[in-house]
């Protein structure tokens, strides 16, 4: 995962849950520090995320959206605001050990923090819910959203790897996605071990549903950056957000 890390910190150079009542003015987030939402995670560690949209979904799709190794909510904050602008209720959230999220790091319980953020909005209201995840959060994205009770409707892992070394494995977790899934991933996101788009492509063919479509572009960026850098990719994720069921084959 260190490897994940150098690669990521290169890019960045170039471009049963309760709610927590906190006060605002307990985060000071770079991009934005209102409209919080602090929650707990099944171990009982203290989340945030972000609300963008409102208090509450109501009818609204809601995206759920967990970050890369290194950073935090904000990653994703430039994408969720787009999204609320046409119509989503967006929640970037930090893993645990992140921002201002309690706890240490622990990539191994990434996907028990995506769980929790999606018990999160649904005890705001939330019915139609769609994961998307990057880097790591595309990885703890997958291996989540097997376990979530009753099914979210949709998952993207952006430049997920298909397996971090001694933490997790998103193979068997895939084998039991049974909701429409996108793999978005540039073909030169290379950093050996990981090879990028052949872990979308080695997850996509491991996904237990026929939902399921693998978008490989050009170029080389990873994560968030690859969302914010490329106009085709945000189209395929719109794309996917409006409809995930008829935007996979």
């Amino acid at each position: 995962m260190r490897r994940i890390v150098l690669a990521v910190s290169t890019l960045v150079a170039m471009v049963g849950l309760a709610l927590v009542p906190v006060s605002s003015s307990a985060t000071a987030h770079a991009c934005t520090n209102t409209n919080e939402l602090w929650f707990r995670a099944g171990d009982g560690t203290t989340l945030v995320g972000h609300r963008f949209g409102g208090k509450k979904p109501g009818a609204r799709t809601t995206v759920v959206f967990a970050h890369m190794s290194v950073g935090d909510l904000c990653q994703w904050v430039p994408f969720a605001r787009n999204l609320a602008a046409k119509g989503y209720f967006a929640f970037p959230f930090d893993l645990r050990g992140h921002g201002f999220s309690k706890g240490s790091e622990n990539h191994r319980r990434s996907p028990a923090d995506v769980v929790a953020a999606v018990r999160a909005v649904r005890a705001l209201g939330a019915k139609k819910i769609i994961v998307v995840g990057a880097s790591l959060g595309g990885i703890a994205a997958v291996m989540a959203a097997p376990k979530i009770q009753p099914p979210v409707t949709g998952v993207v892992a952006v430049s997920a790897p298909a397996a971090i070394a001694g933490e997790l494995d998103a193979l068997s977790a895939a084998g039991r996605l049974r909701v429409p899934t996108l793999y978005v991933a540039a073909e030169d996101d290379q950093n050996p071990p990981y090879d990028f788009a052949a872990d979308a492509k080695t997850l996509f063919d491991a996904t237990g549903t026929l939902e399921k479509r693998l978008e490989v572009v050009p170029g080389a960026l990873h994560g968030t950056f690859l969302v914010m850098g490329s106009k085709p990719v945000r189209s395929h994720l719109l794309e996917f957000l409006r409809n995930p069921a008829a935007a996979v084959p």
